[in-house]
């Protein structure tokens, strides 16, 4: 999930209120994790299943758990493309 807009639960009228969330090449975000507003995703990190980014996430790194974090670096020699192939939506 990207999650970039949500509600004020203290204000009176539950007022909307988010930022953009930012995914650069080559990320990996895998299945039920969760990408909160305002975060930045570095290029080529992996945000594993089923954790929840509250913080932005330096470029090449693993993070995982509640709240994400660090927990491995990846390999910088990454040249493939997607472009051309056809993804499942889950």
């Amino acid at each position: 999930m990207i999650w970039s807009l949500h509600h004020d639960y203290n204000a009176g009228d539950f007022a909307q209120t988010g930022q953009a969330v930012i995914i650069e090449d080559y990320v990996w975000l895998c299945s039920r994790s969760v990408i909160l507003p305002g975060v930045t995703v570095g290029k080529g990190a992996v945000v594993a299943a089923g954790a929840v980014v509250t913080r932005n996430v330096l470029p090449y790194t693993v993070v995982g758990g509640v709240p994400a974090k660090q927990i491995a670096n990846r390999n910088k020699n990454l040249n493939y493309d997607l472009s051309g192939a056809v993804l499942p939506i889950i």
